[in-house]
């Protein structure tokens, strides 16, 4: 696979369902560094043990905490919750369906069933841990950074489009067991 500068996360869960995620642009990251890095920096204290093996289940509960924390200390609003819907807003659900499978938004898939919101928050942790360690990263090692990370929530780093990528997916068919011939059993 070659890697480019879209860094588009994808996350297997559930019944075959897909968490495809796109990067957020450089404008948001901007407007969220402090929050972003603040957050890192909580779950970084703890060592990196604690990073790898808590920050995949806490990330997006760390950068709620810590976007209040950063916002109170500058006097400005919060701008987590619009970081964290700017996050949802750029992933889509792989569902399975008849034809290959339906991209659909978060919210949507809540609505039908295919994801609760406890499934959800599972996913906006692995993805606020993804974005917080990948867009703080410098440049030249953001690609390296991404791999590692994607590897930590059993996912992966796709530069491909969510139909694209959907249509590299393995579908499954049923397929009848081939019969044993009398003849190919051992004696």
């Amino acid at each position: 696979m070659q890697i480019t500068d879209s860094l588009n996360l994808a996350i297997p869960f559930g019944n075959g369902l897909t968490a495809y995620h796109t990067s957020v642009s450089r404008a948001i990251y901007e407007a969220n560094y402090a929050a972003l890095h603040a957050a890192l920096a909580a779950m970084g204290r703890k060592g990196a043990h604690y990073l790898k093996a808590s920050g995949p289940n806490i990330a997006n509960l760390v950068l709620k905490d810590e976007g209040k924390r950063d916002a109170a200390e500058r006097g400005e609003e919060d701008r987590t919750p619009a970081l964290l819907g700017e996050i949802k807003r750029l992933t889509n659900v792989l569902v399975p369906g008849g034809a290959g499978y339906d991209l659909l938004p978060v919210d949507t898939a809540i609505s039908m069933g295919k994801l609760d919101e406890e499934d959800w928050g599972e996913l906006e942790a692995q993805i606020v841990f993804f974005t917080c360690l990948v867009q703080t990263a410098k440049k030249s090692d953001r690609t390296m950074v991404a791999a590692s990370v994607a590897s930590i929530v059993d996912g992966s780093i796709t530069s491909l489009a969510p139909m694209t990528f959907a249509a590299s997916l393995q579908t499954s068919t049923k397929v009848d067991p081939t019969p044993v011939m009398a003849s190919s059993l051992p004696v």
